[in-house]
């Protein structure tokens, strides 16, 4: 008799830090953008501006966006939005 553990499918890296972008975004409200700009010195930058944009459109659709970058946005939306920080 074979036995077989079924473990159900869990969701990727990149899949996780998506749901707690939206998380986080939900509590900082509409002008994200703006708030972490002025709060996060990286993100009143050229580069900043693109990391933001690349997760908006990351989260719309998930096959778009580089984890690191999502990584990046999400830790720095969490602070501001005062949500503890978790594993990912």
């Amino acid at each position: 008799m074979e036995t077989r553990s079924v473990e159900p499918k869990r969701l990727s890296i990149k899949e996780r830090l998506l749901l707690r972008f939206g998380e986080a975004r939900k509590k900082v409200g509409s002008g994200w953008r703006e708030r972490l700009a002025s709060h996060d010195p990286f993100f009143n930058t050229r580069d900043g501006e693109a990391y933001m944009r690349s997760v908006a459109q990351a989260y719309s659709d998930s096959s778009r966006g580089h984890v690191d970058r999502i990584e990046r946005v999400t830790l720095a939306l969490e602070k501001l939005a005062g949500i503890k920080s978790r594993e990912i």
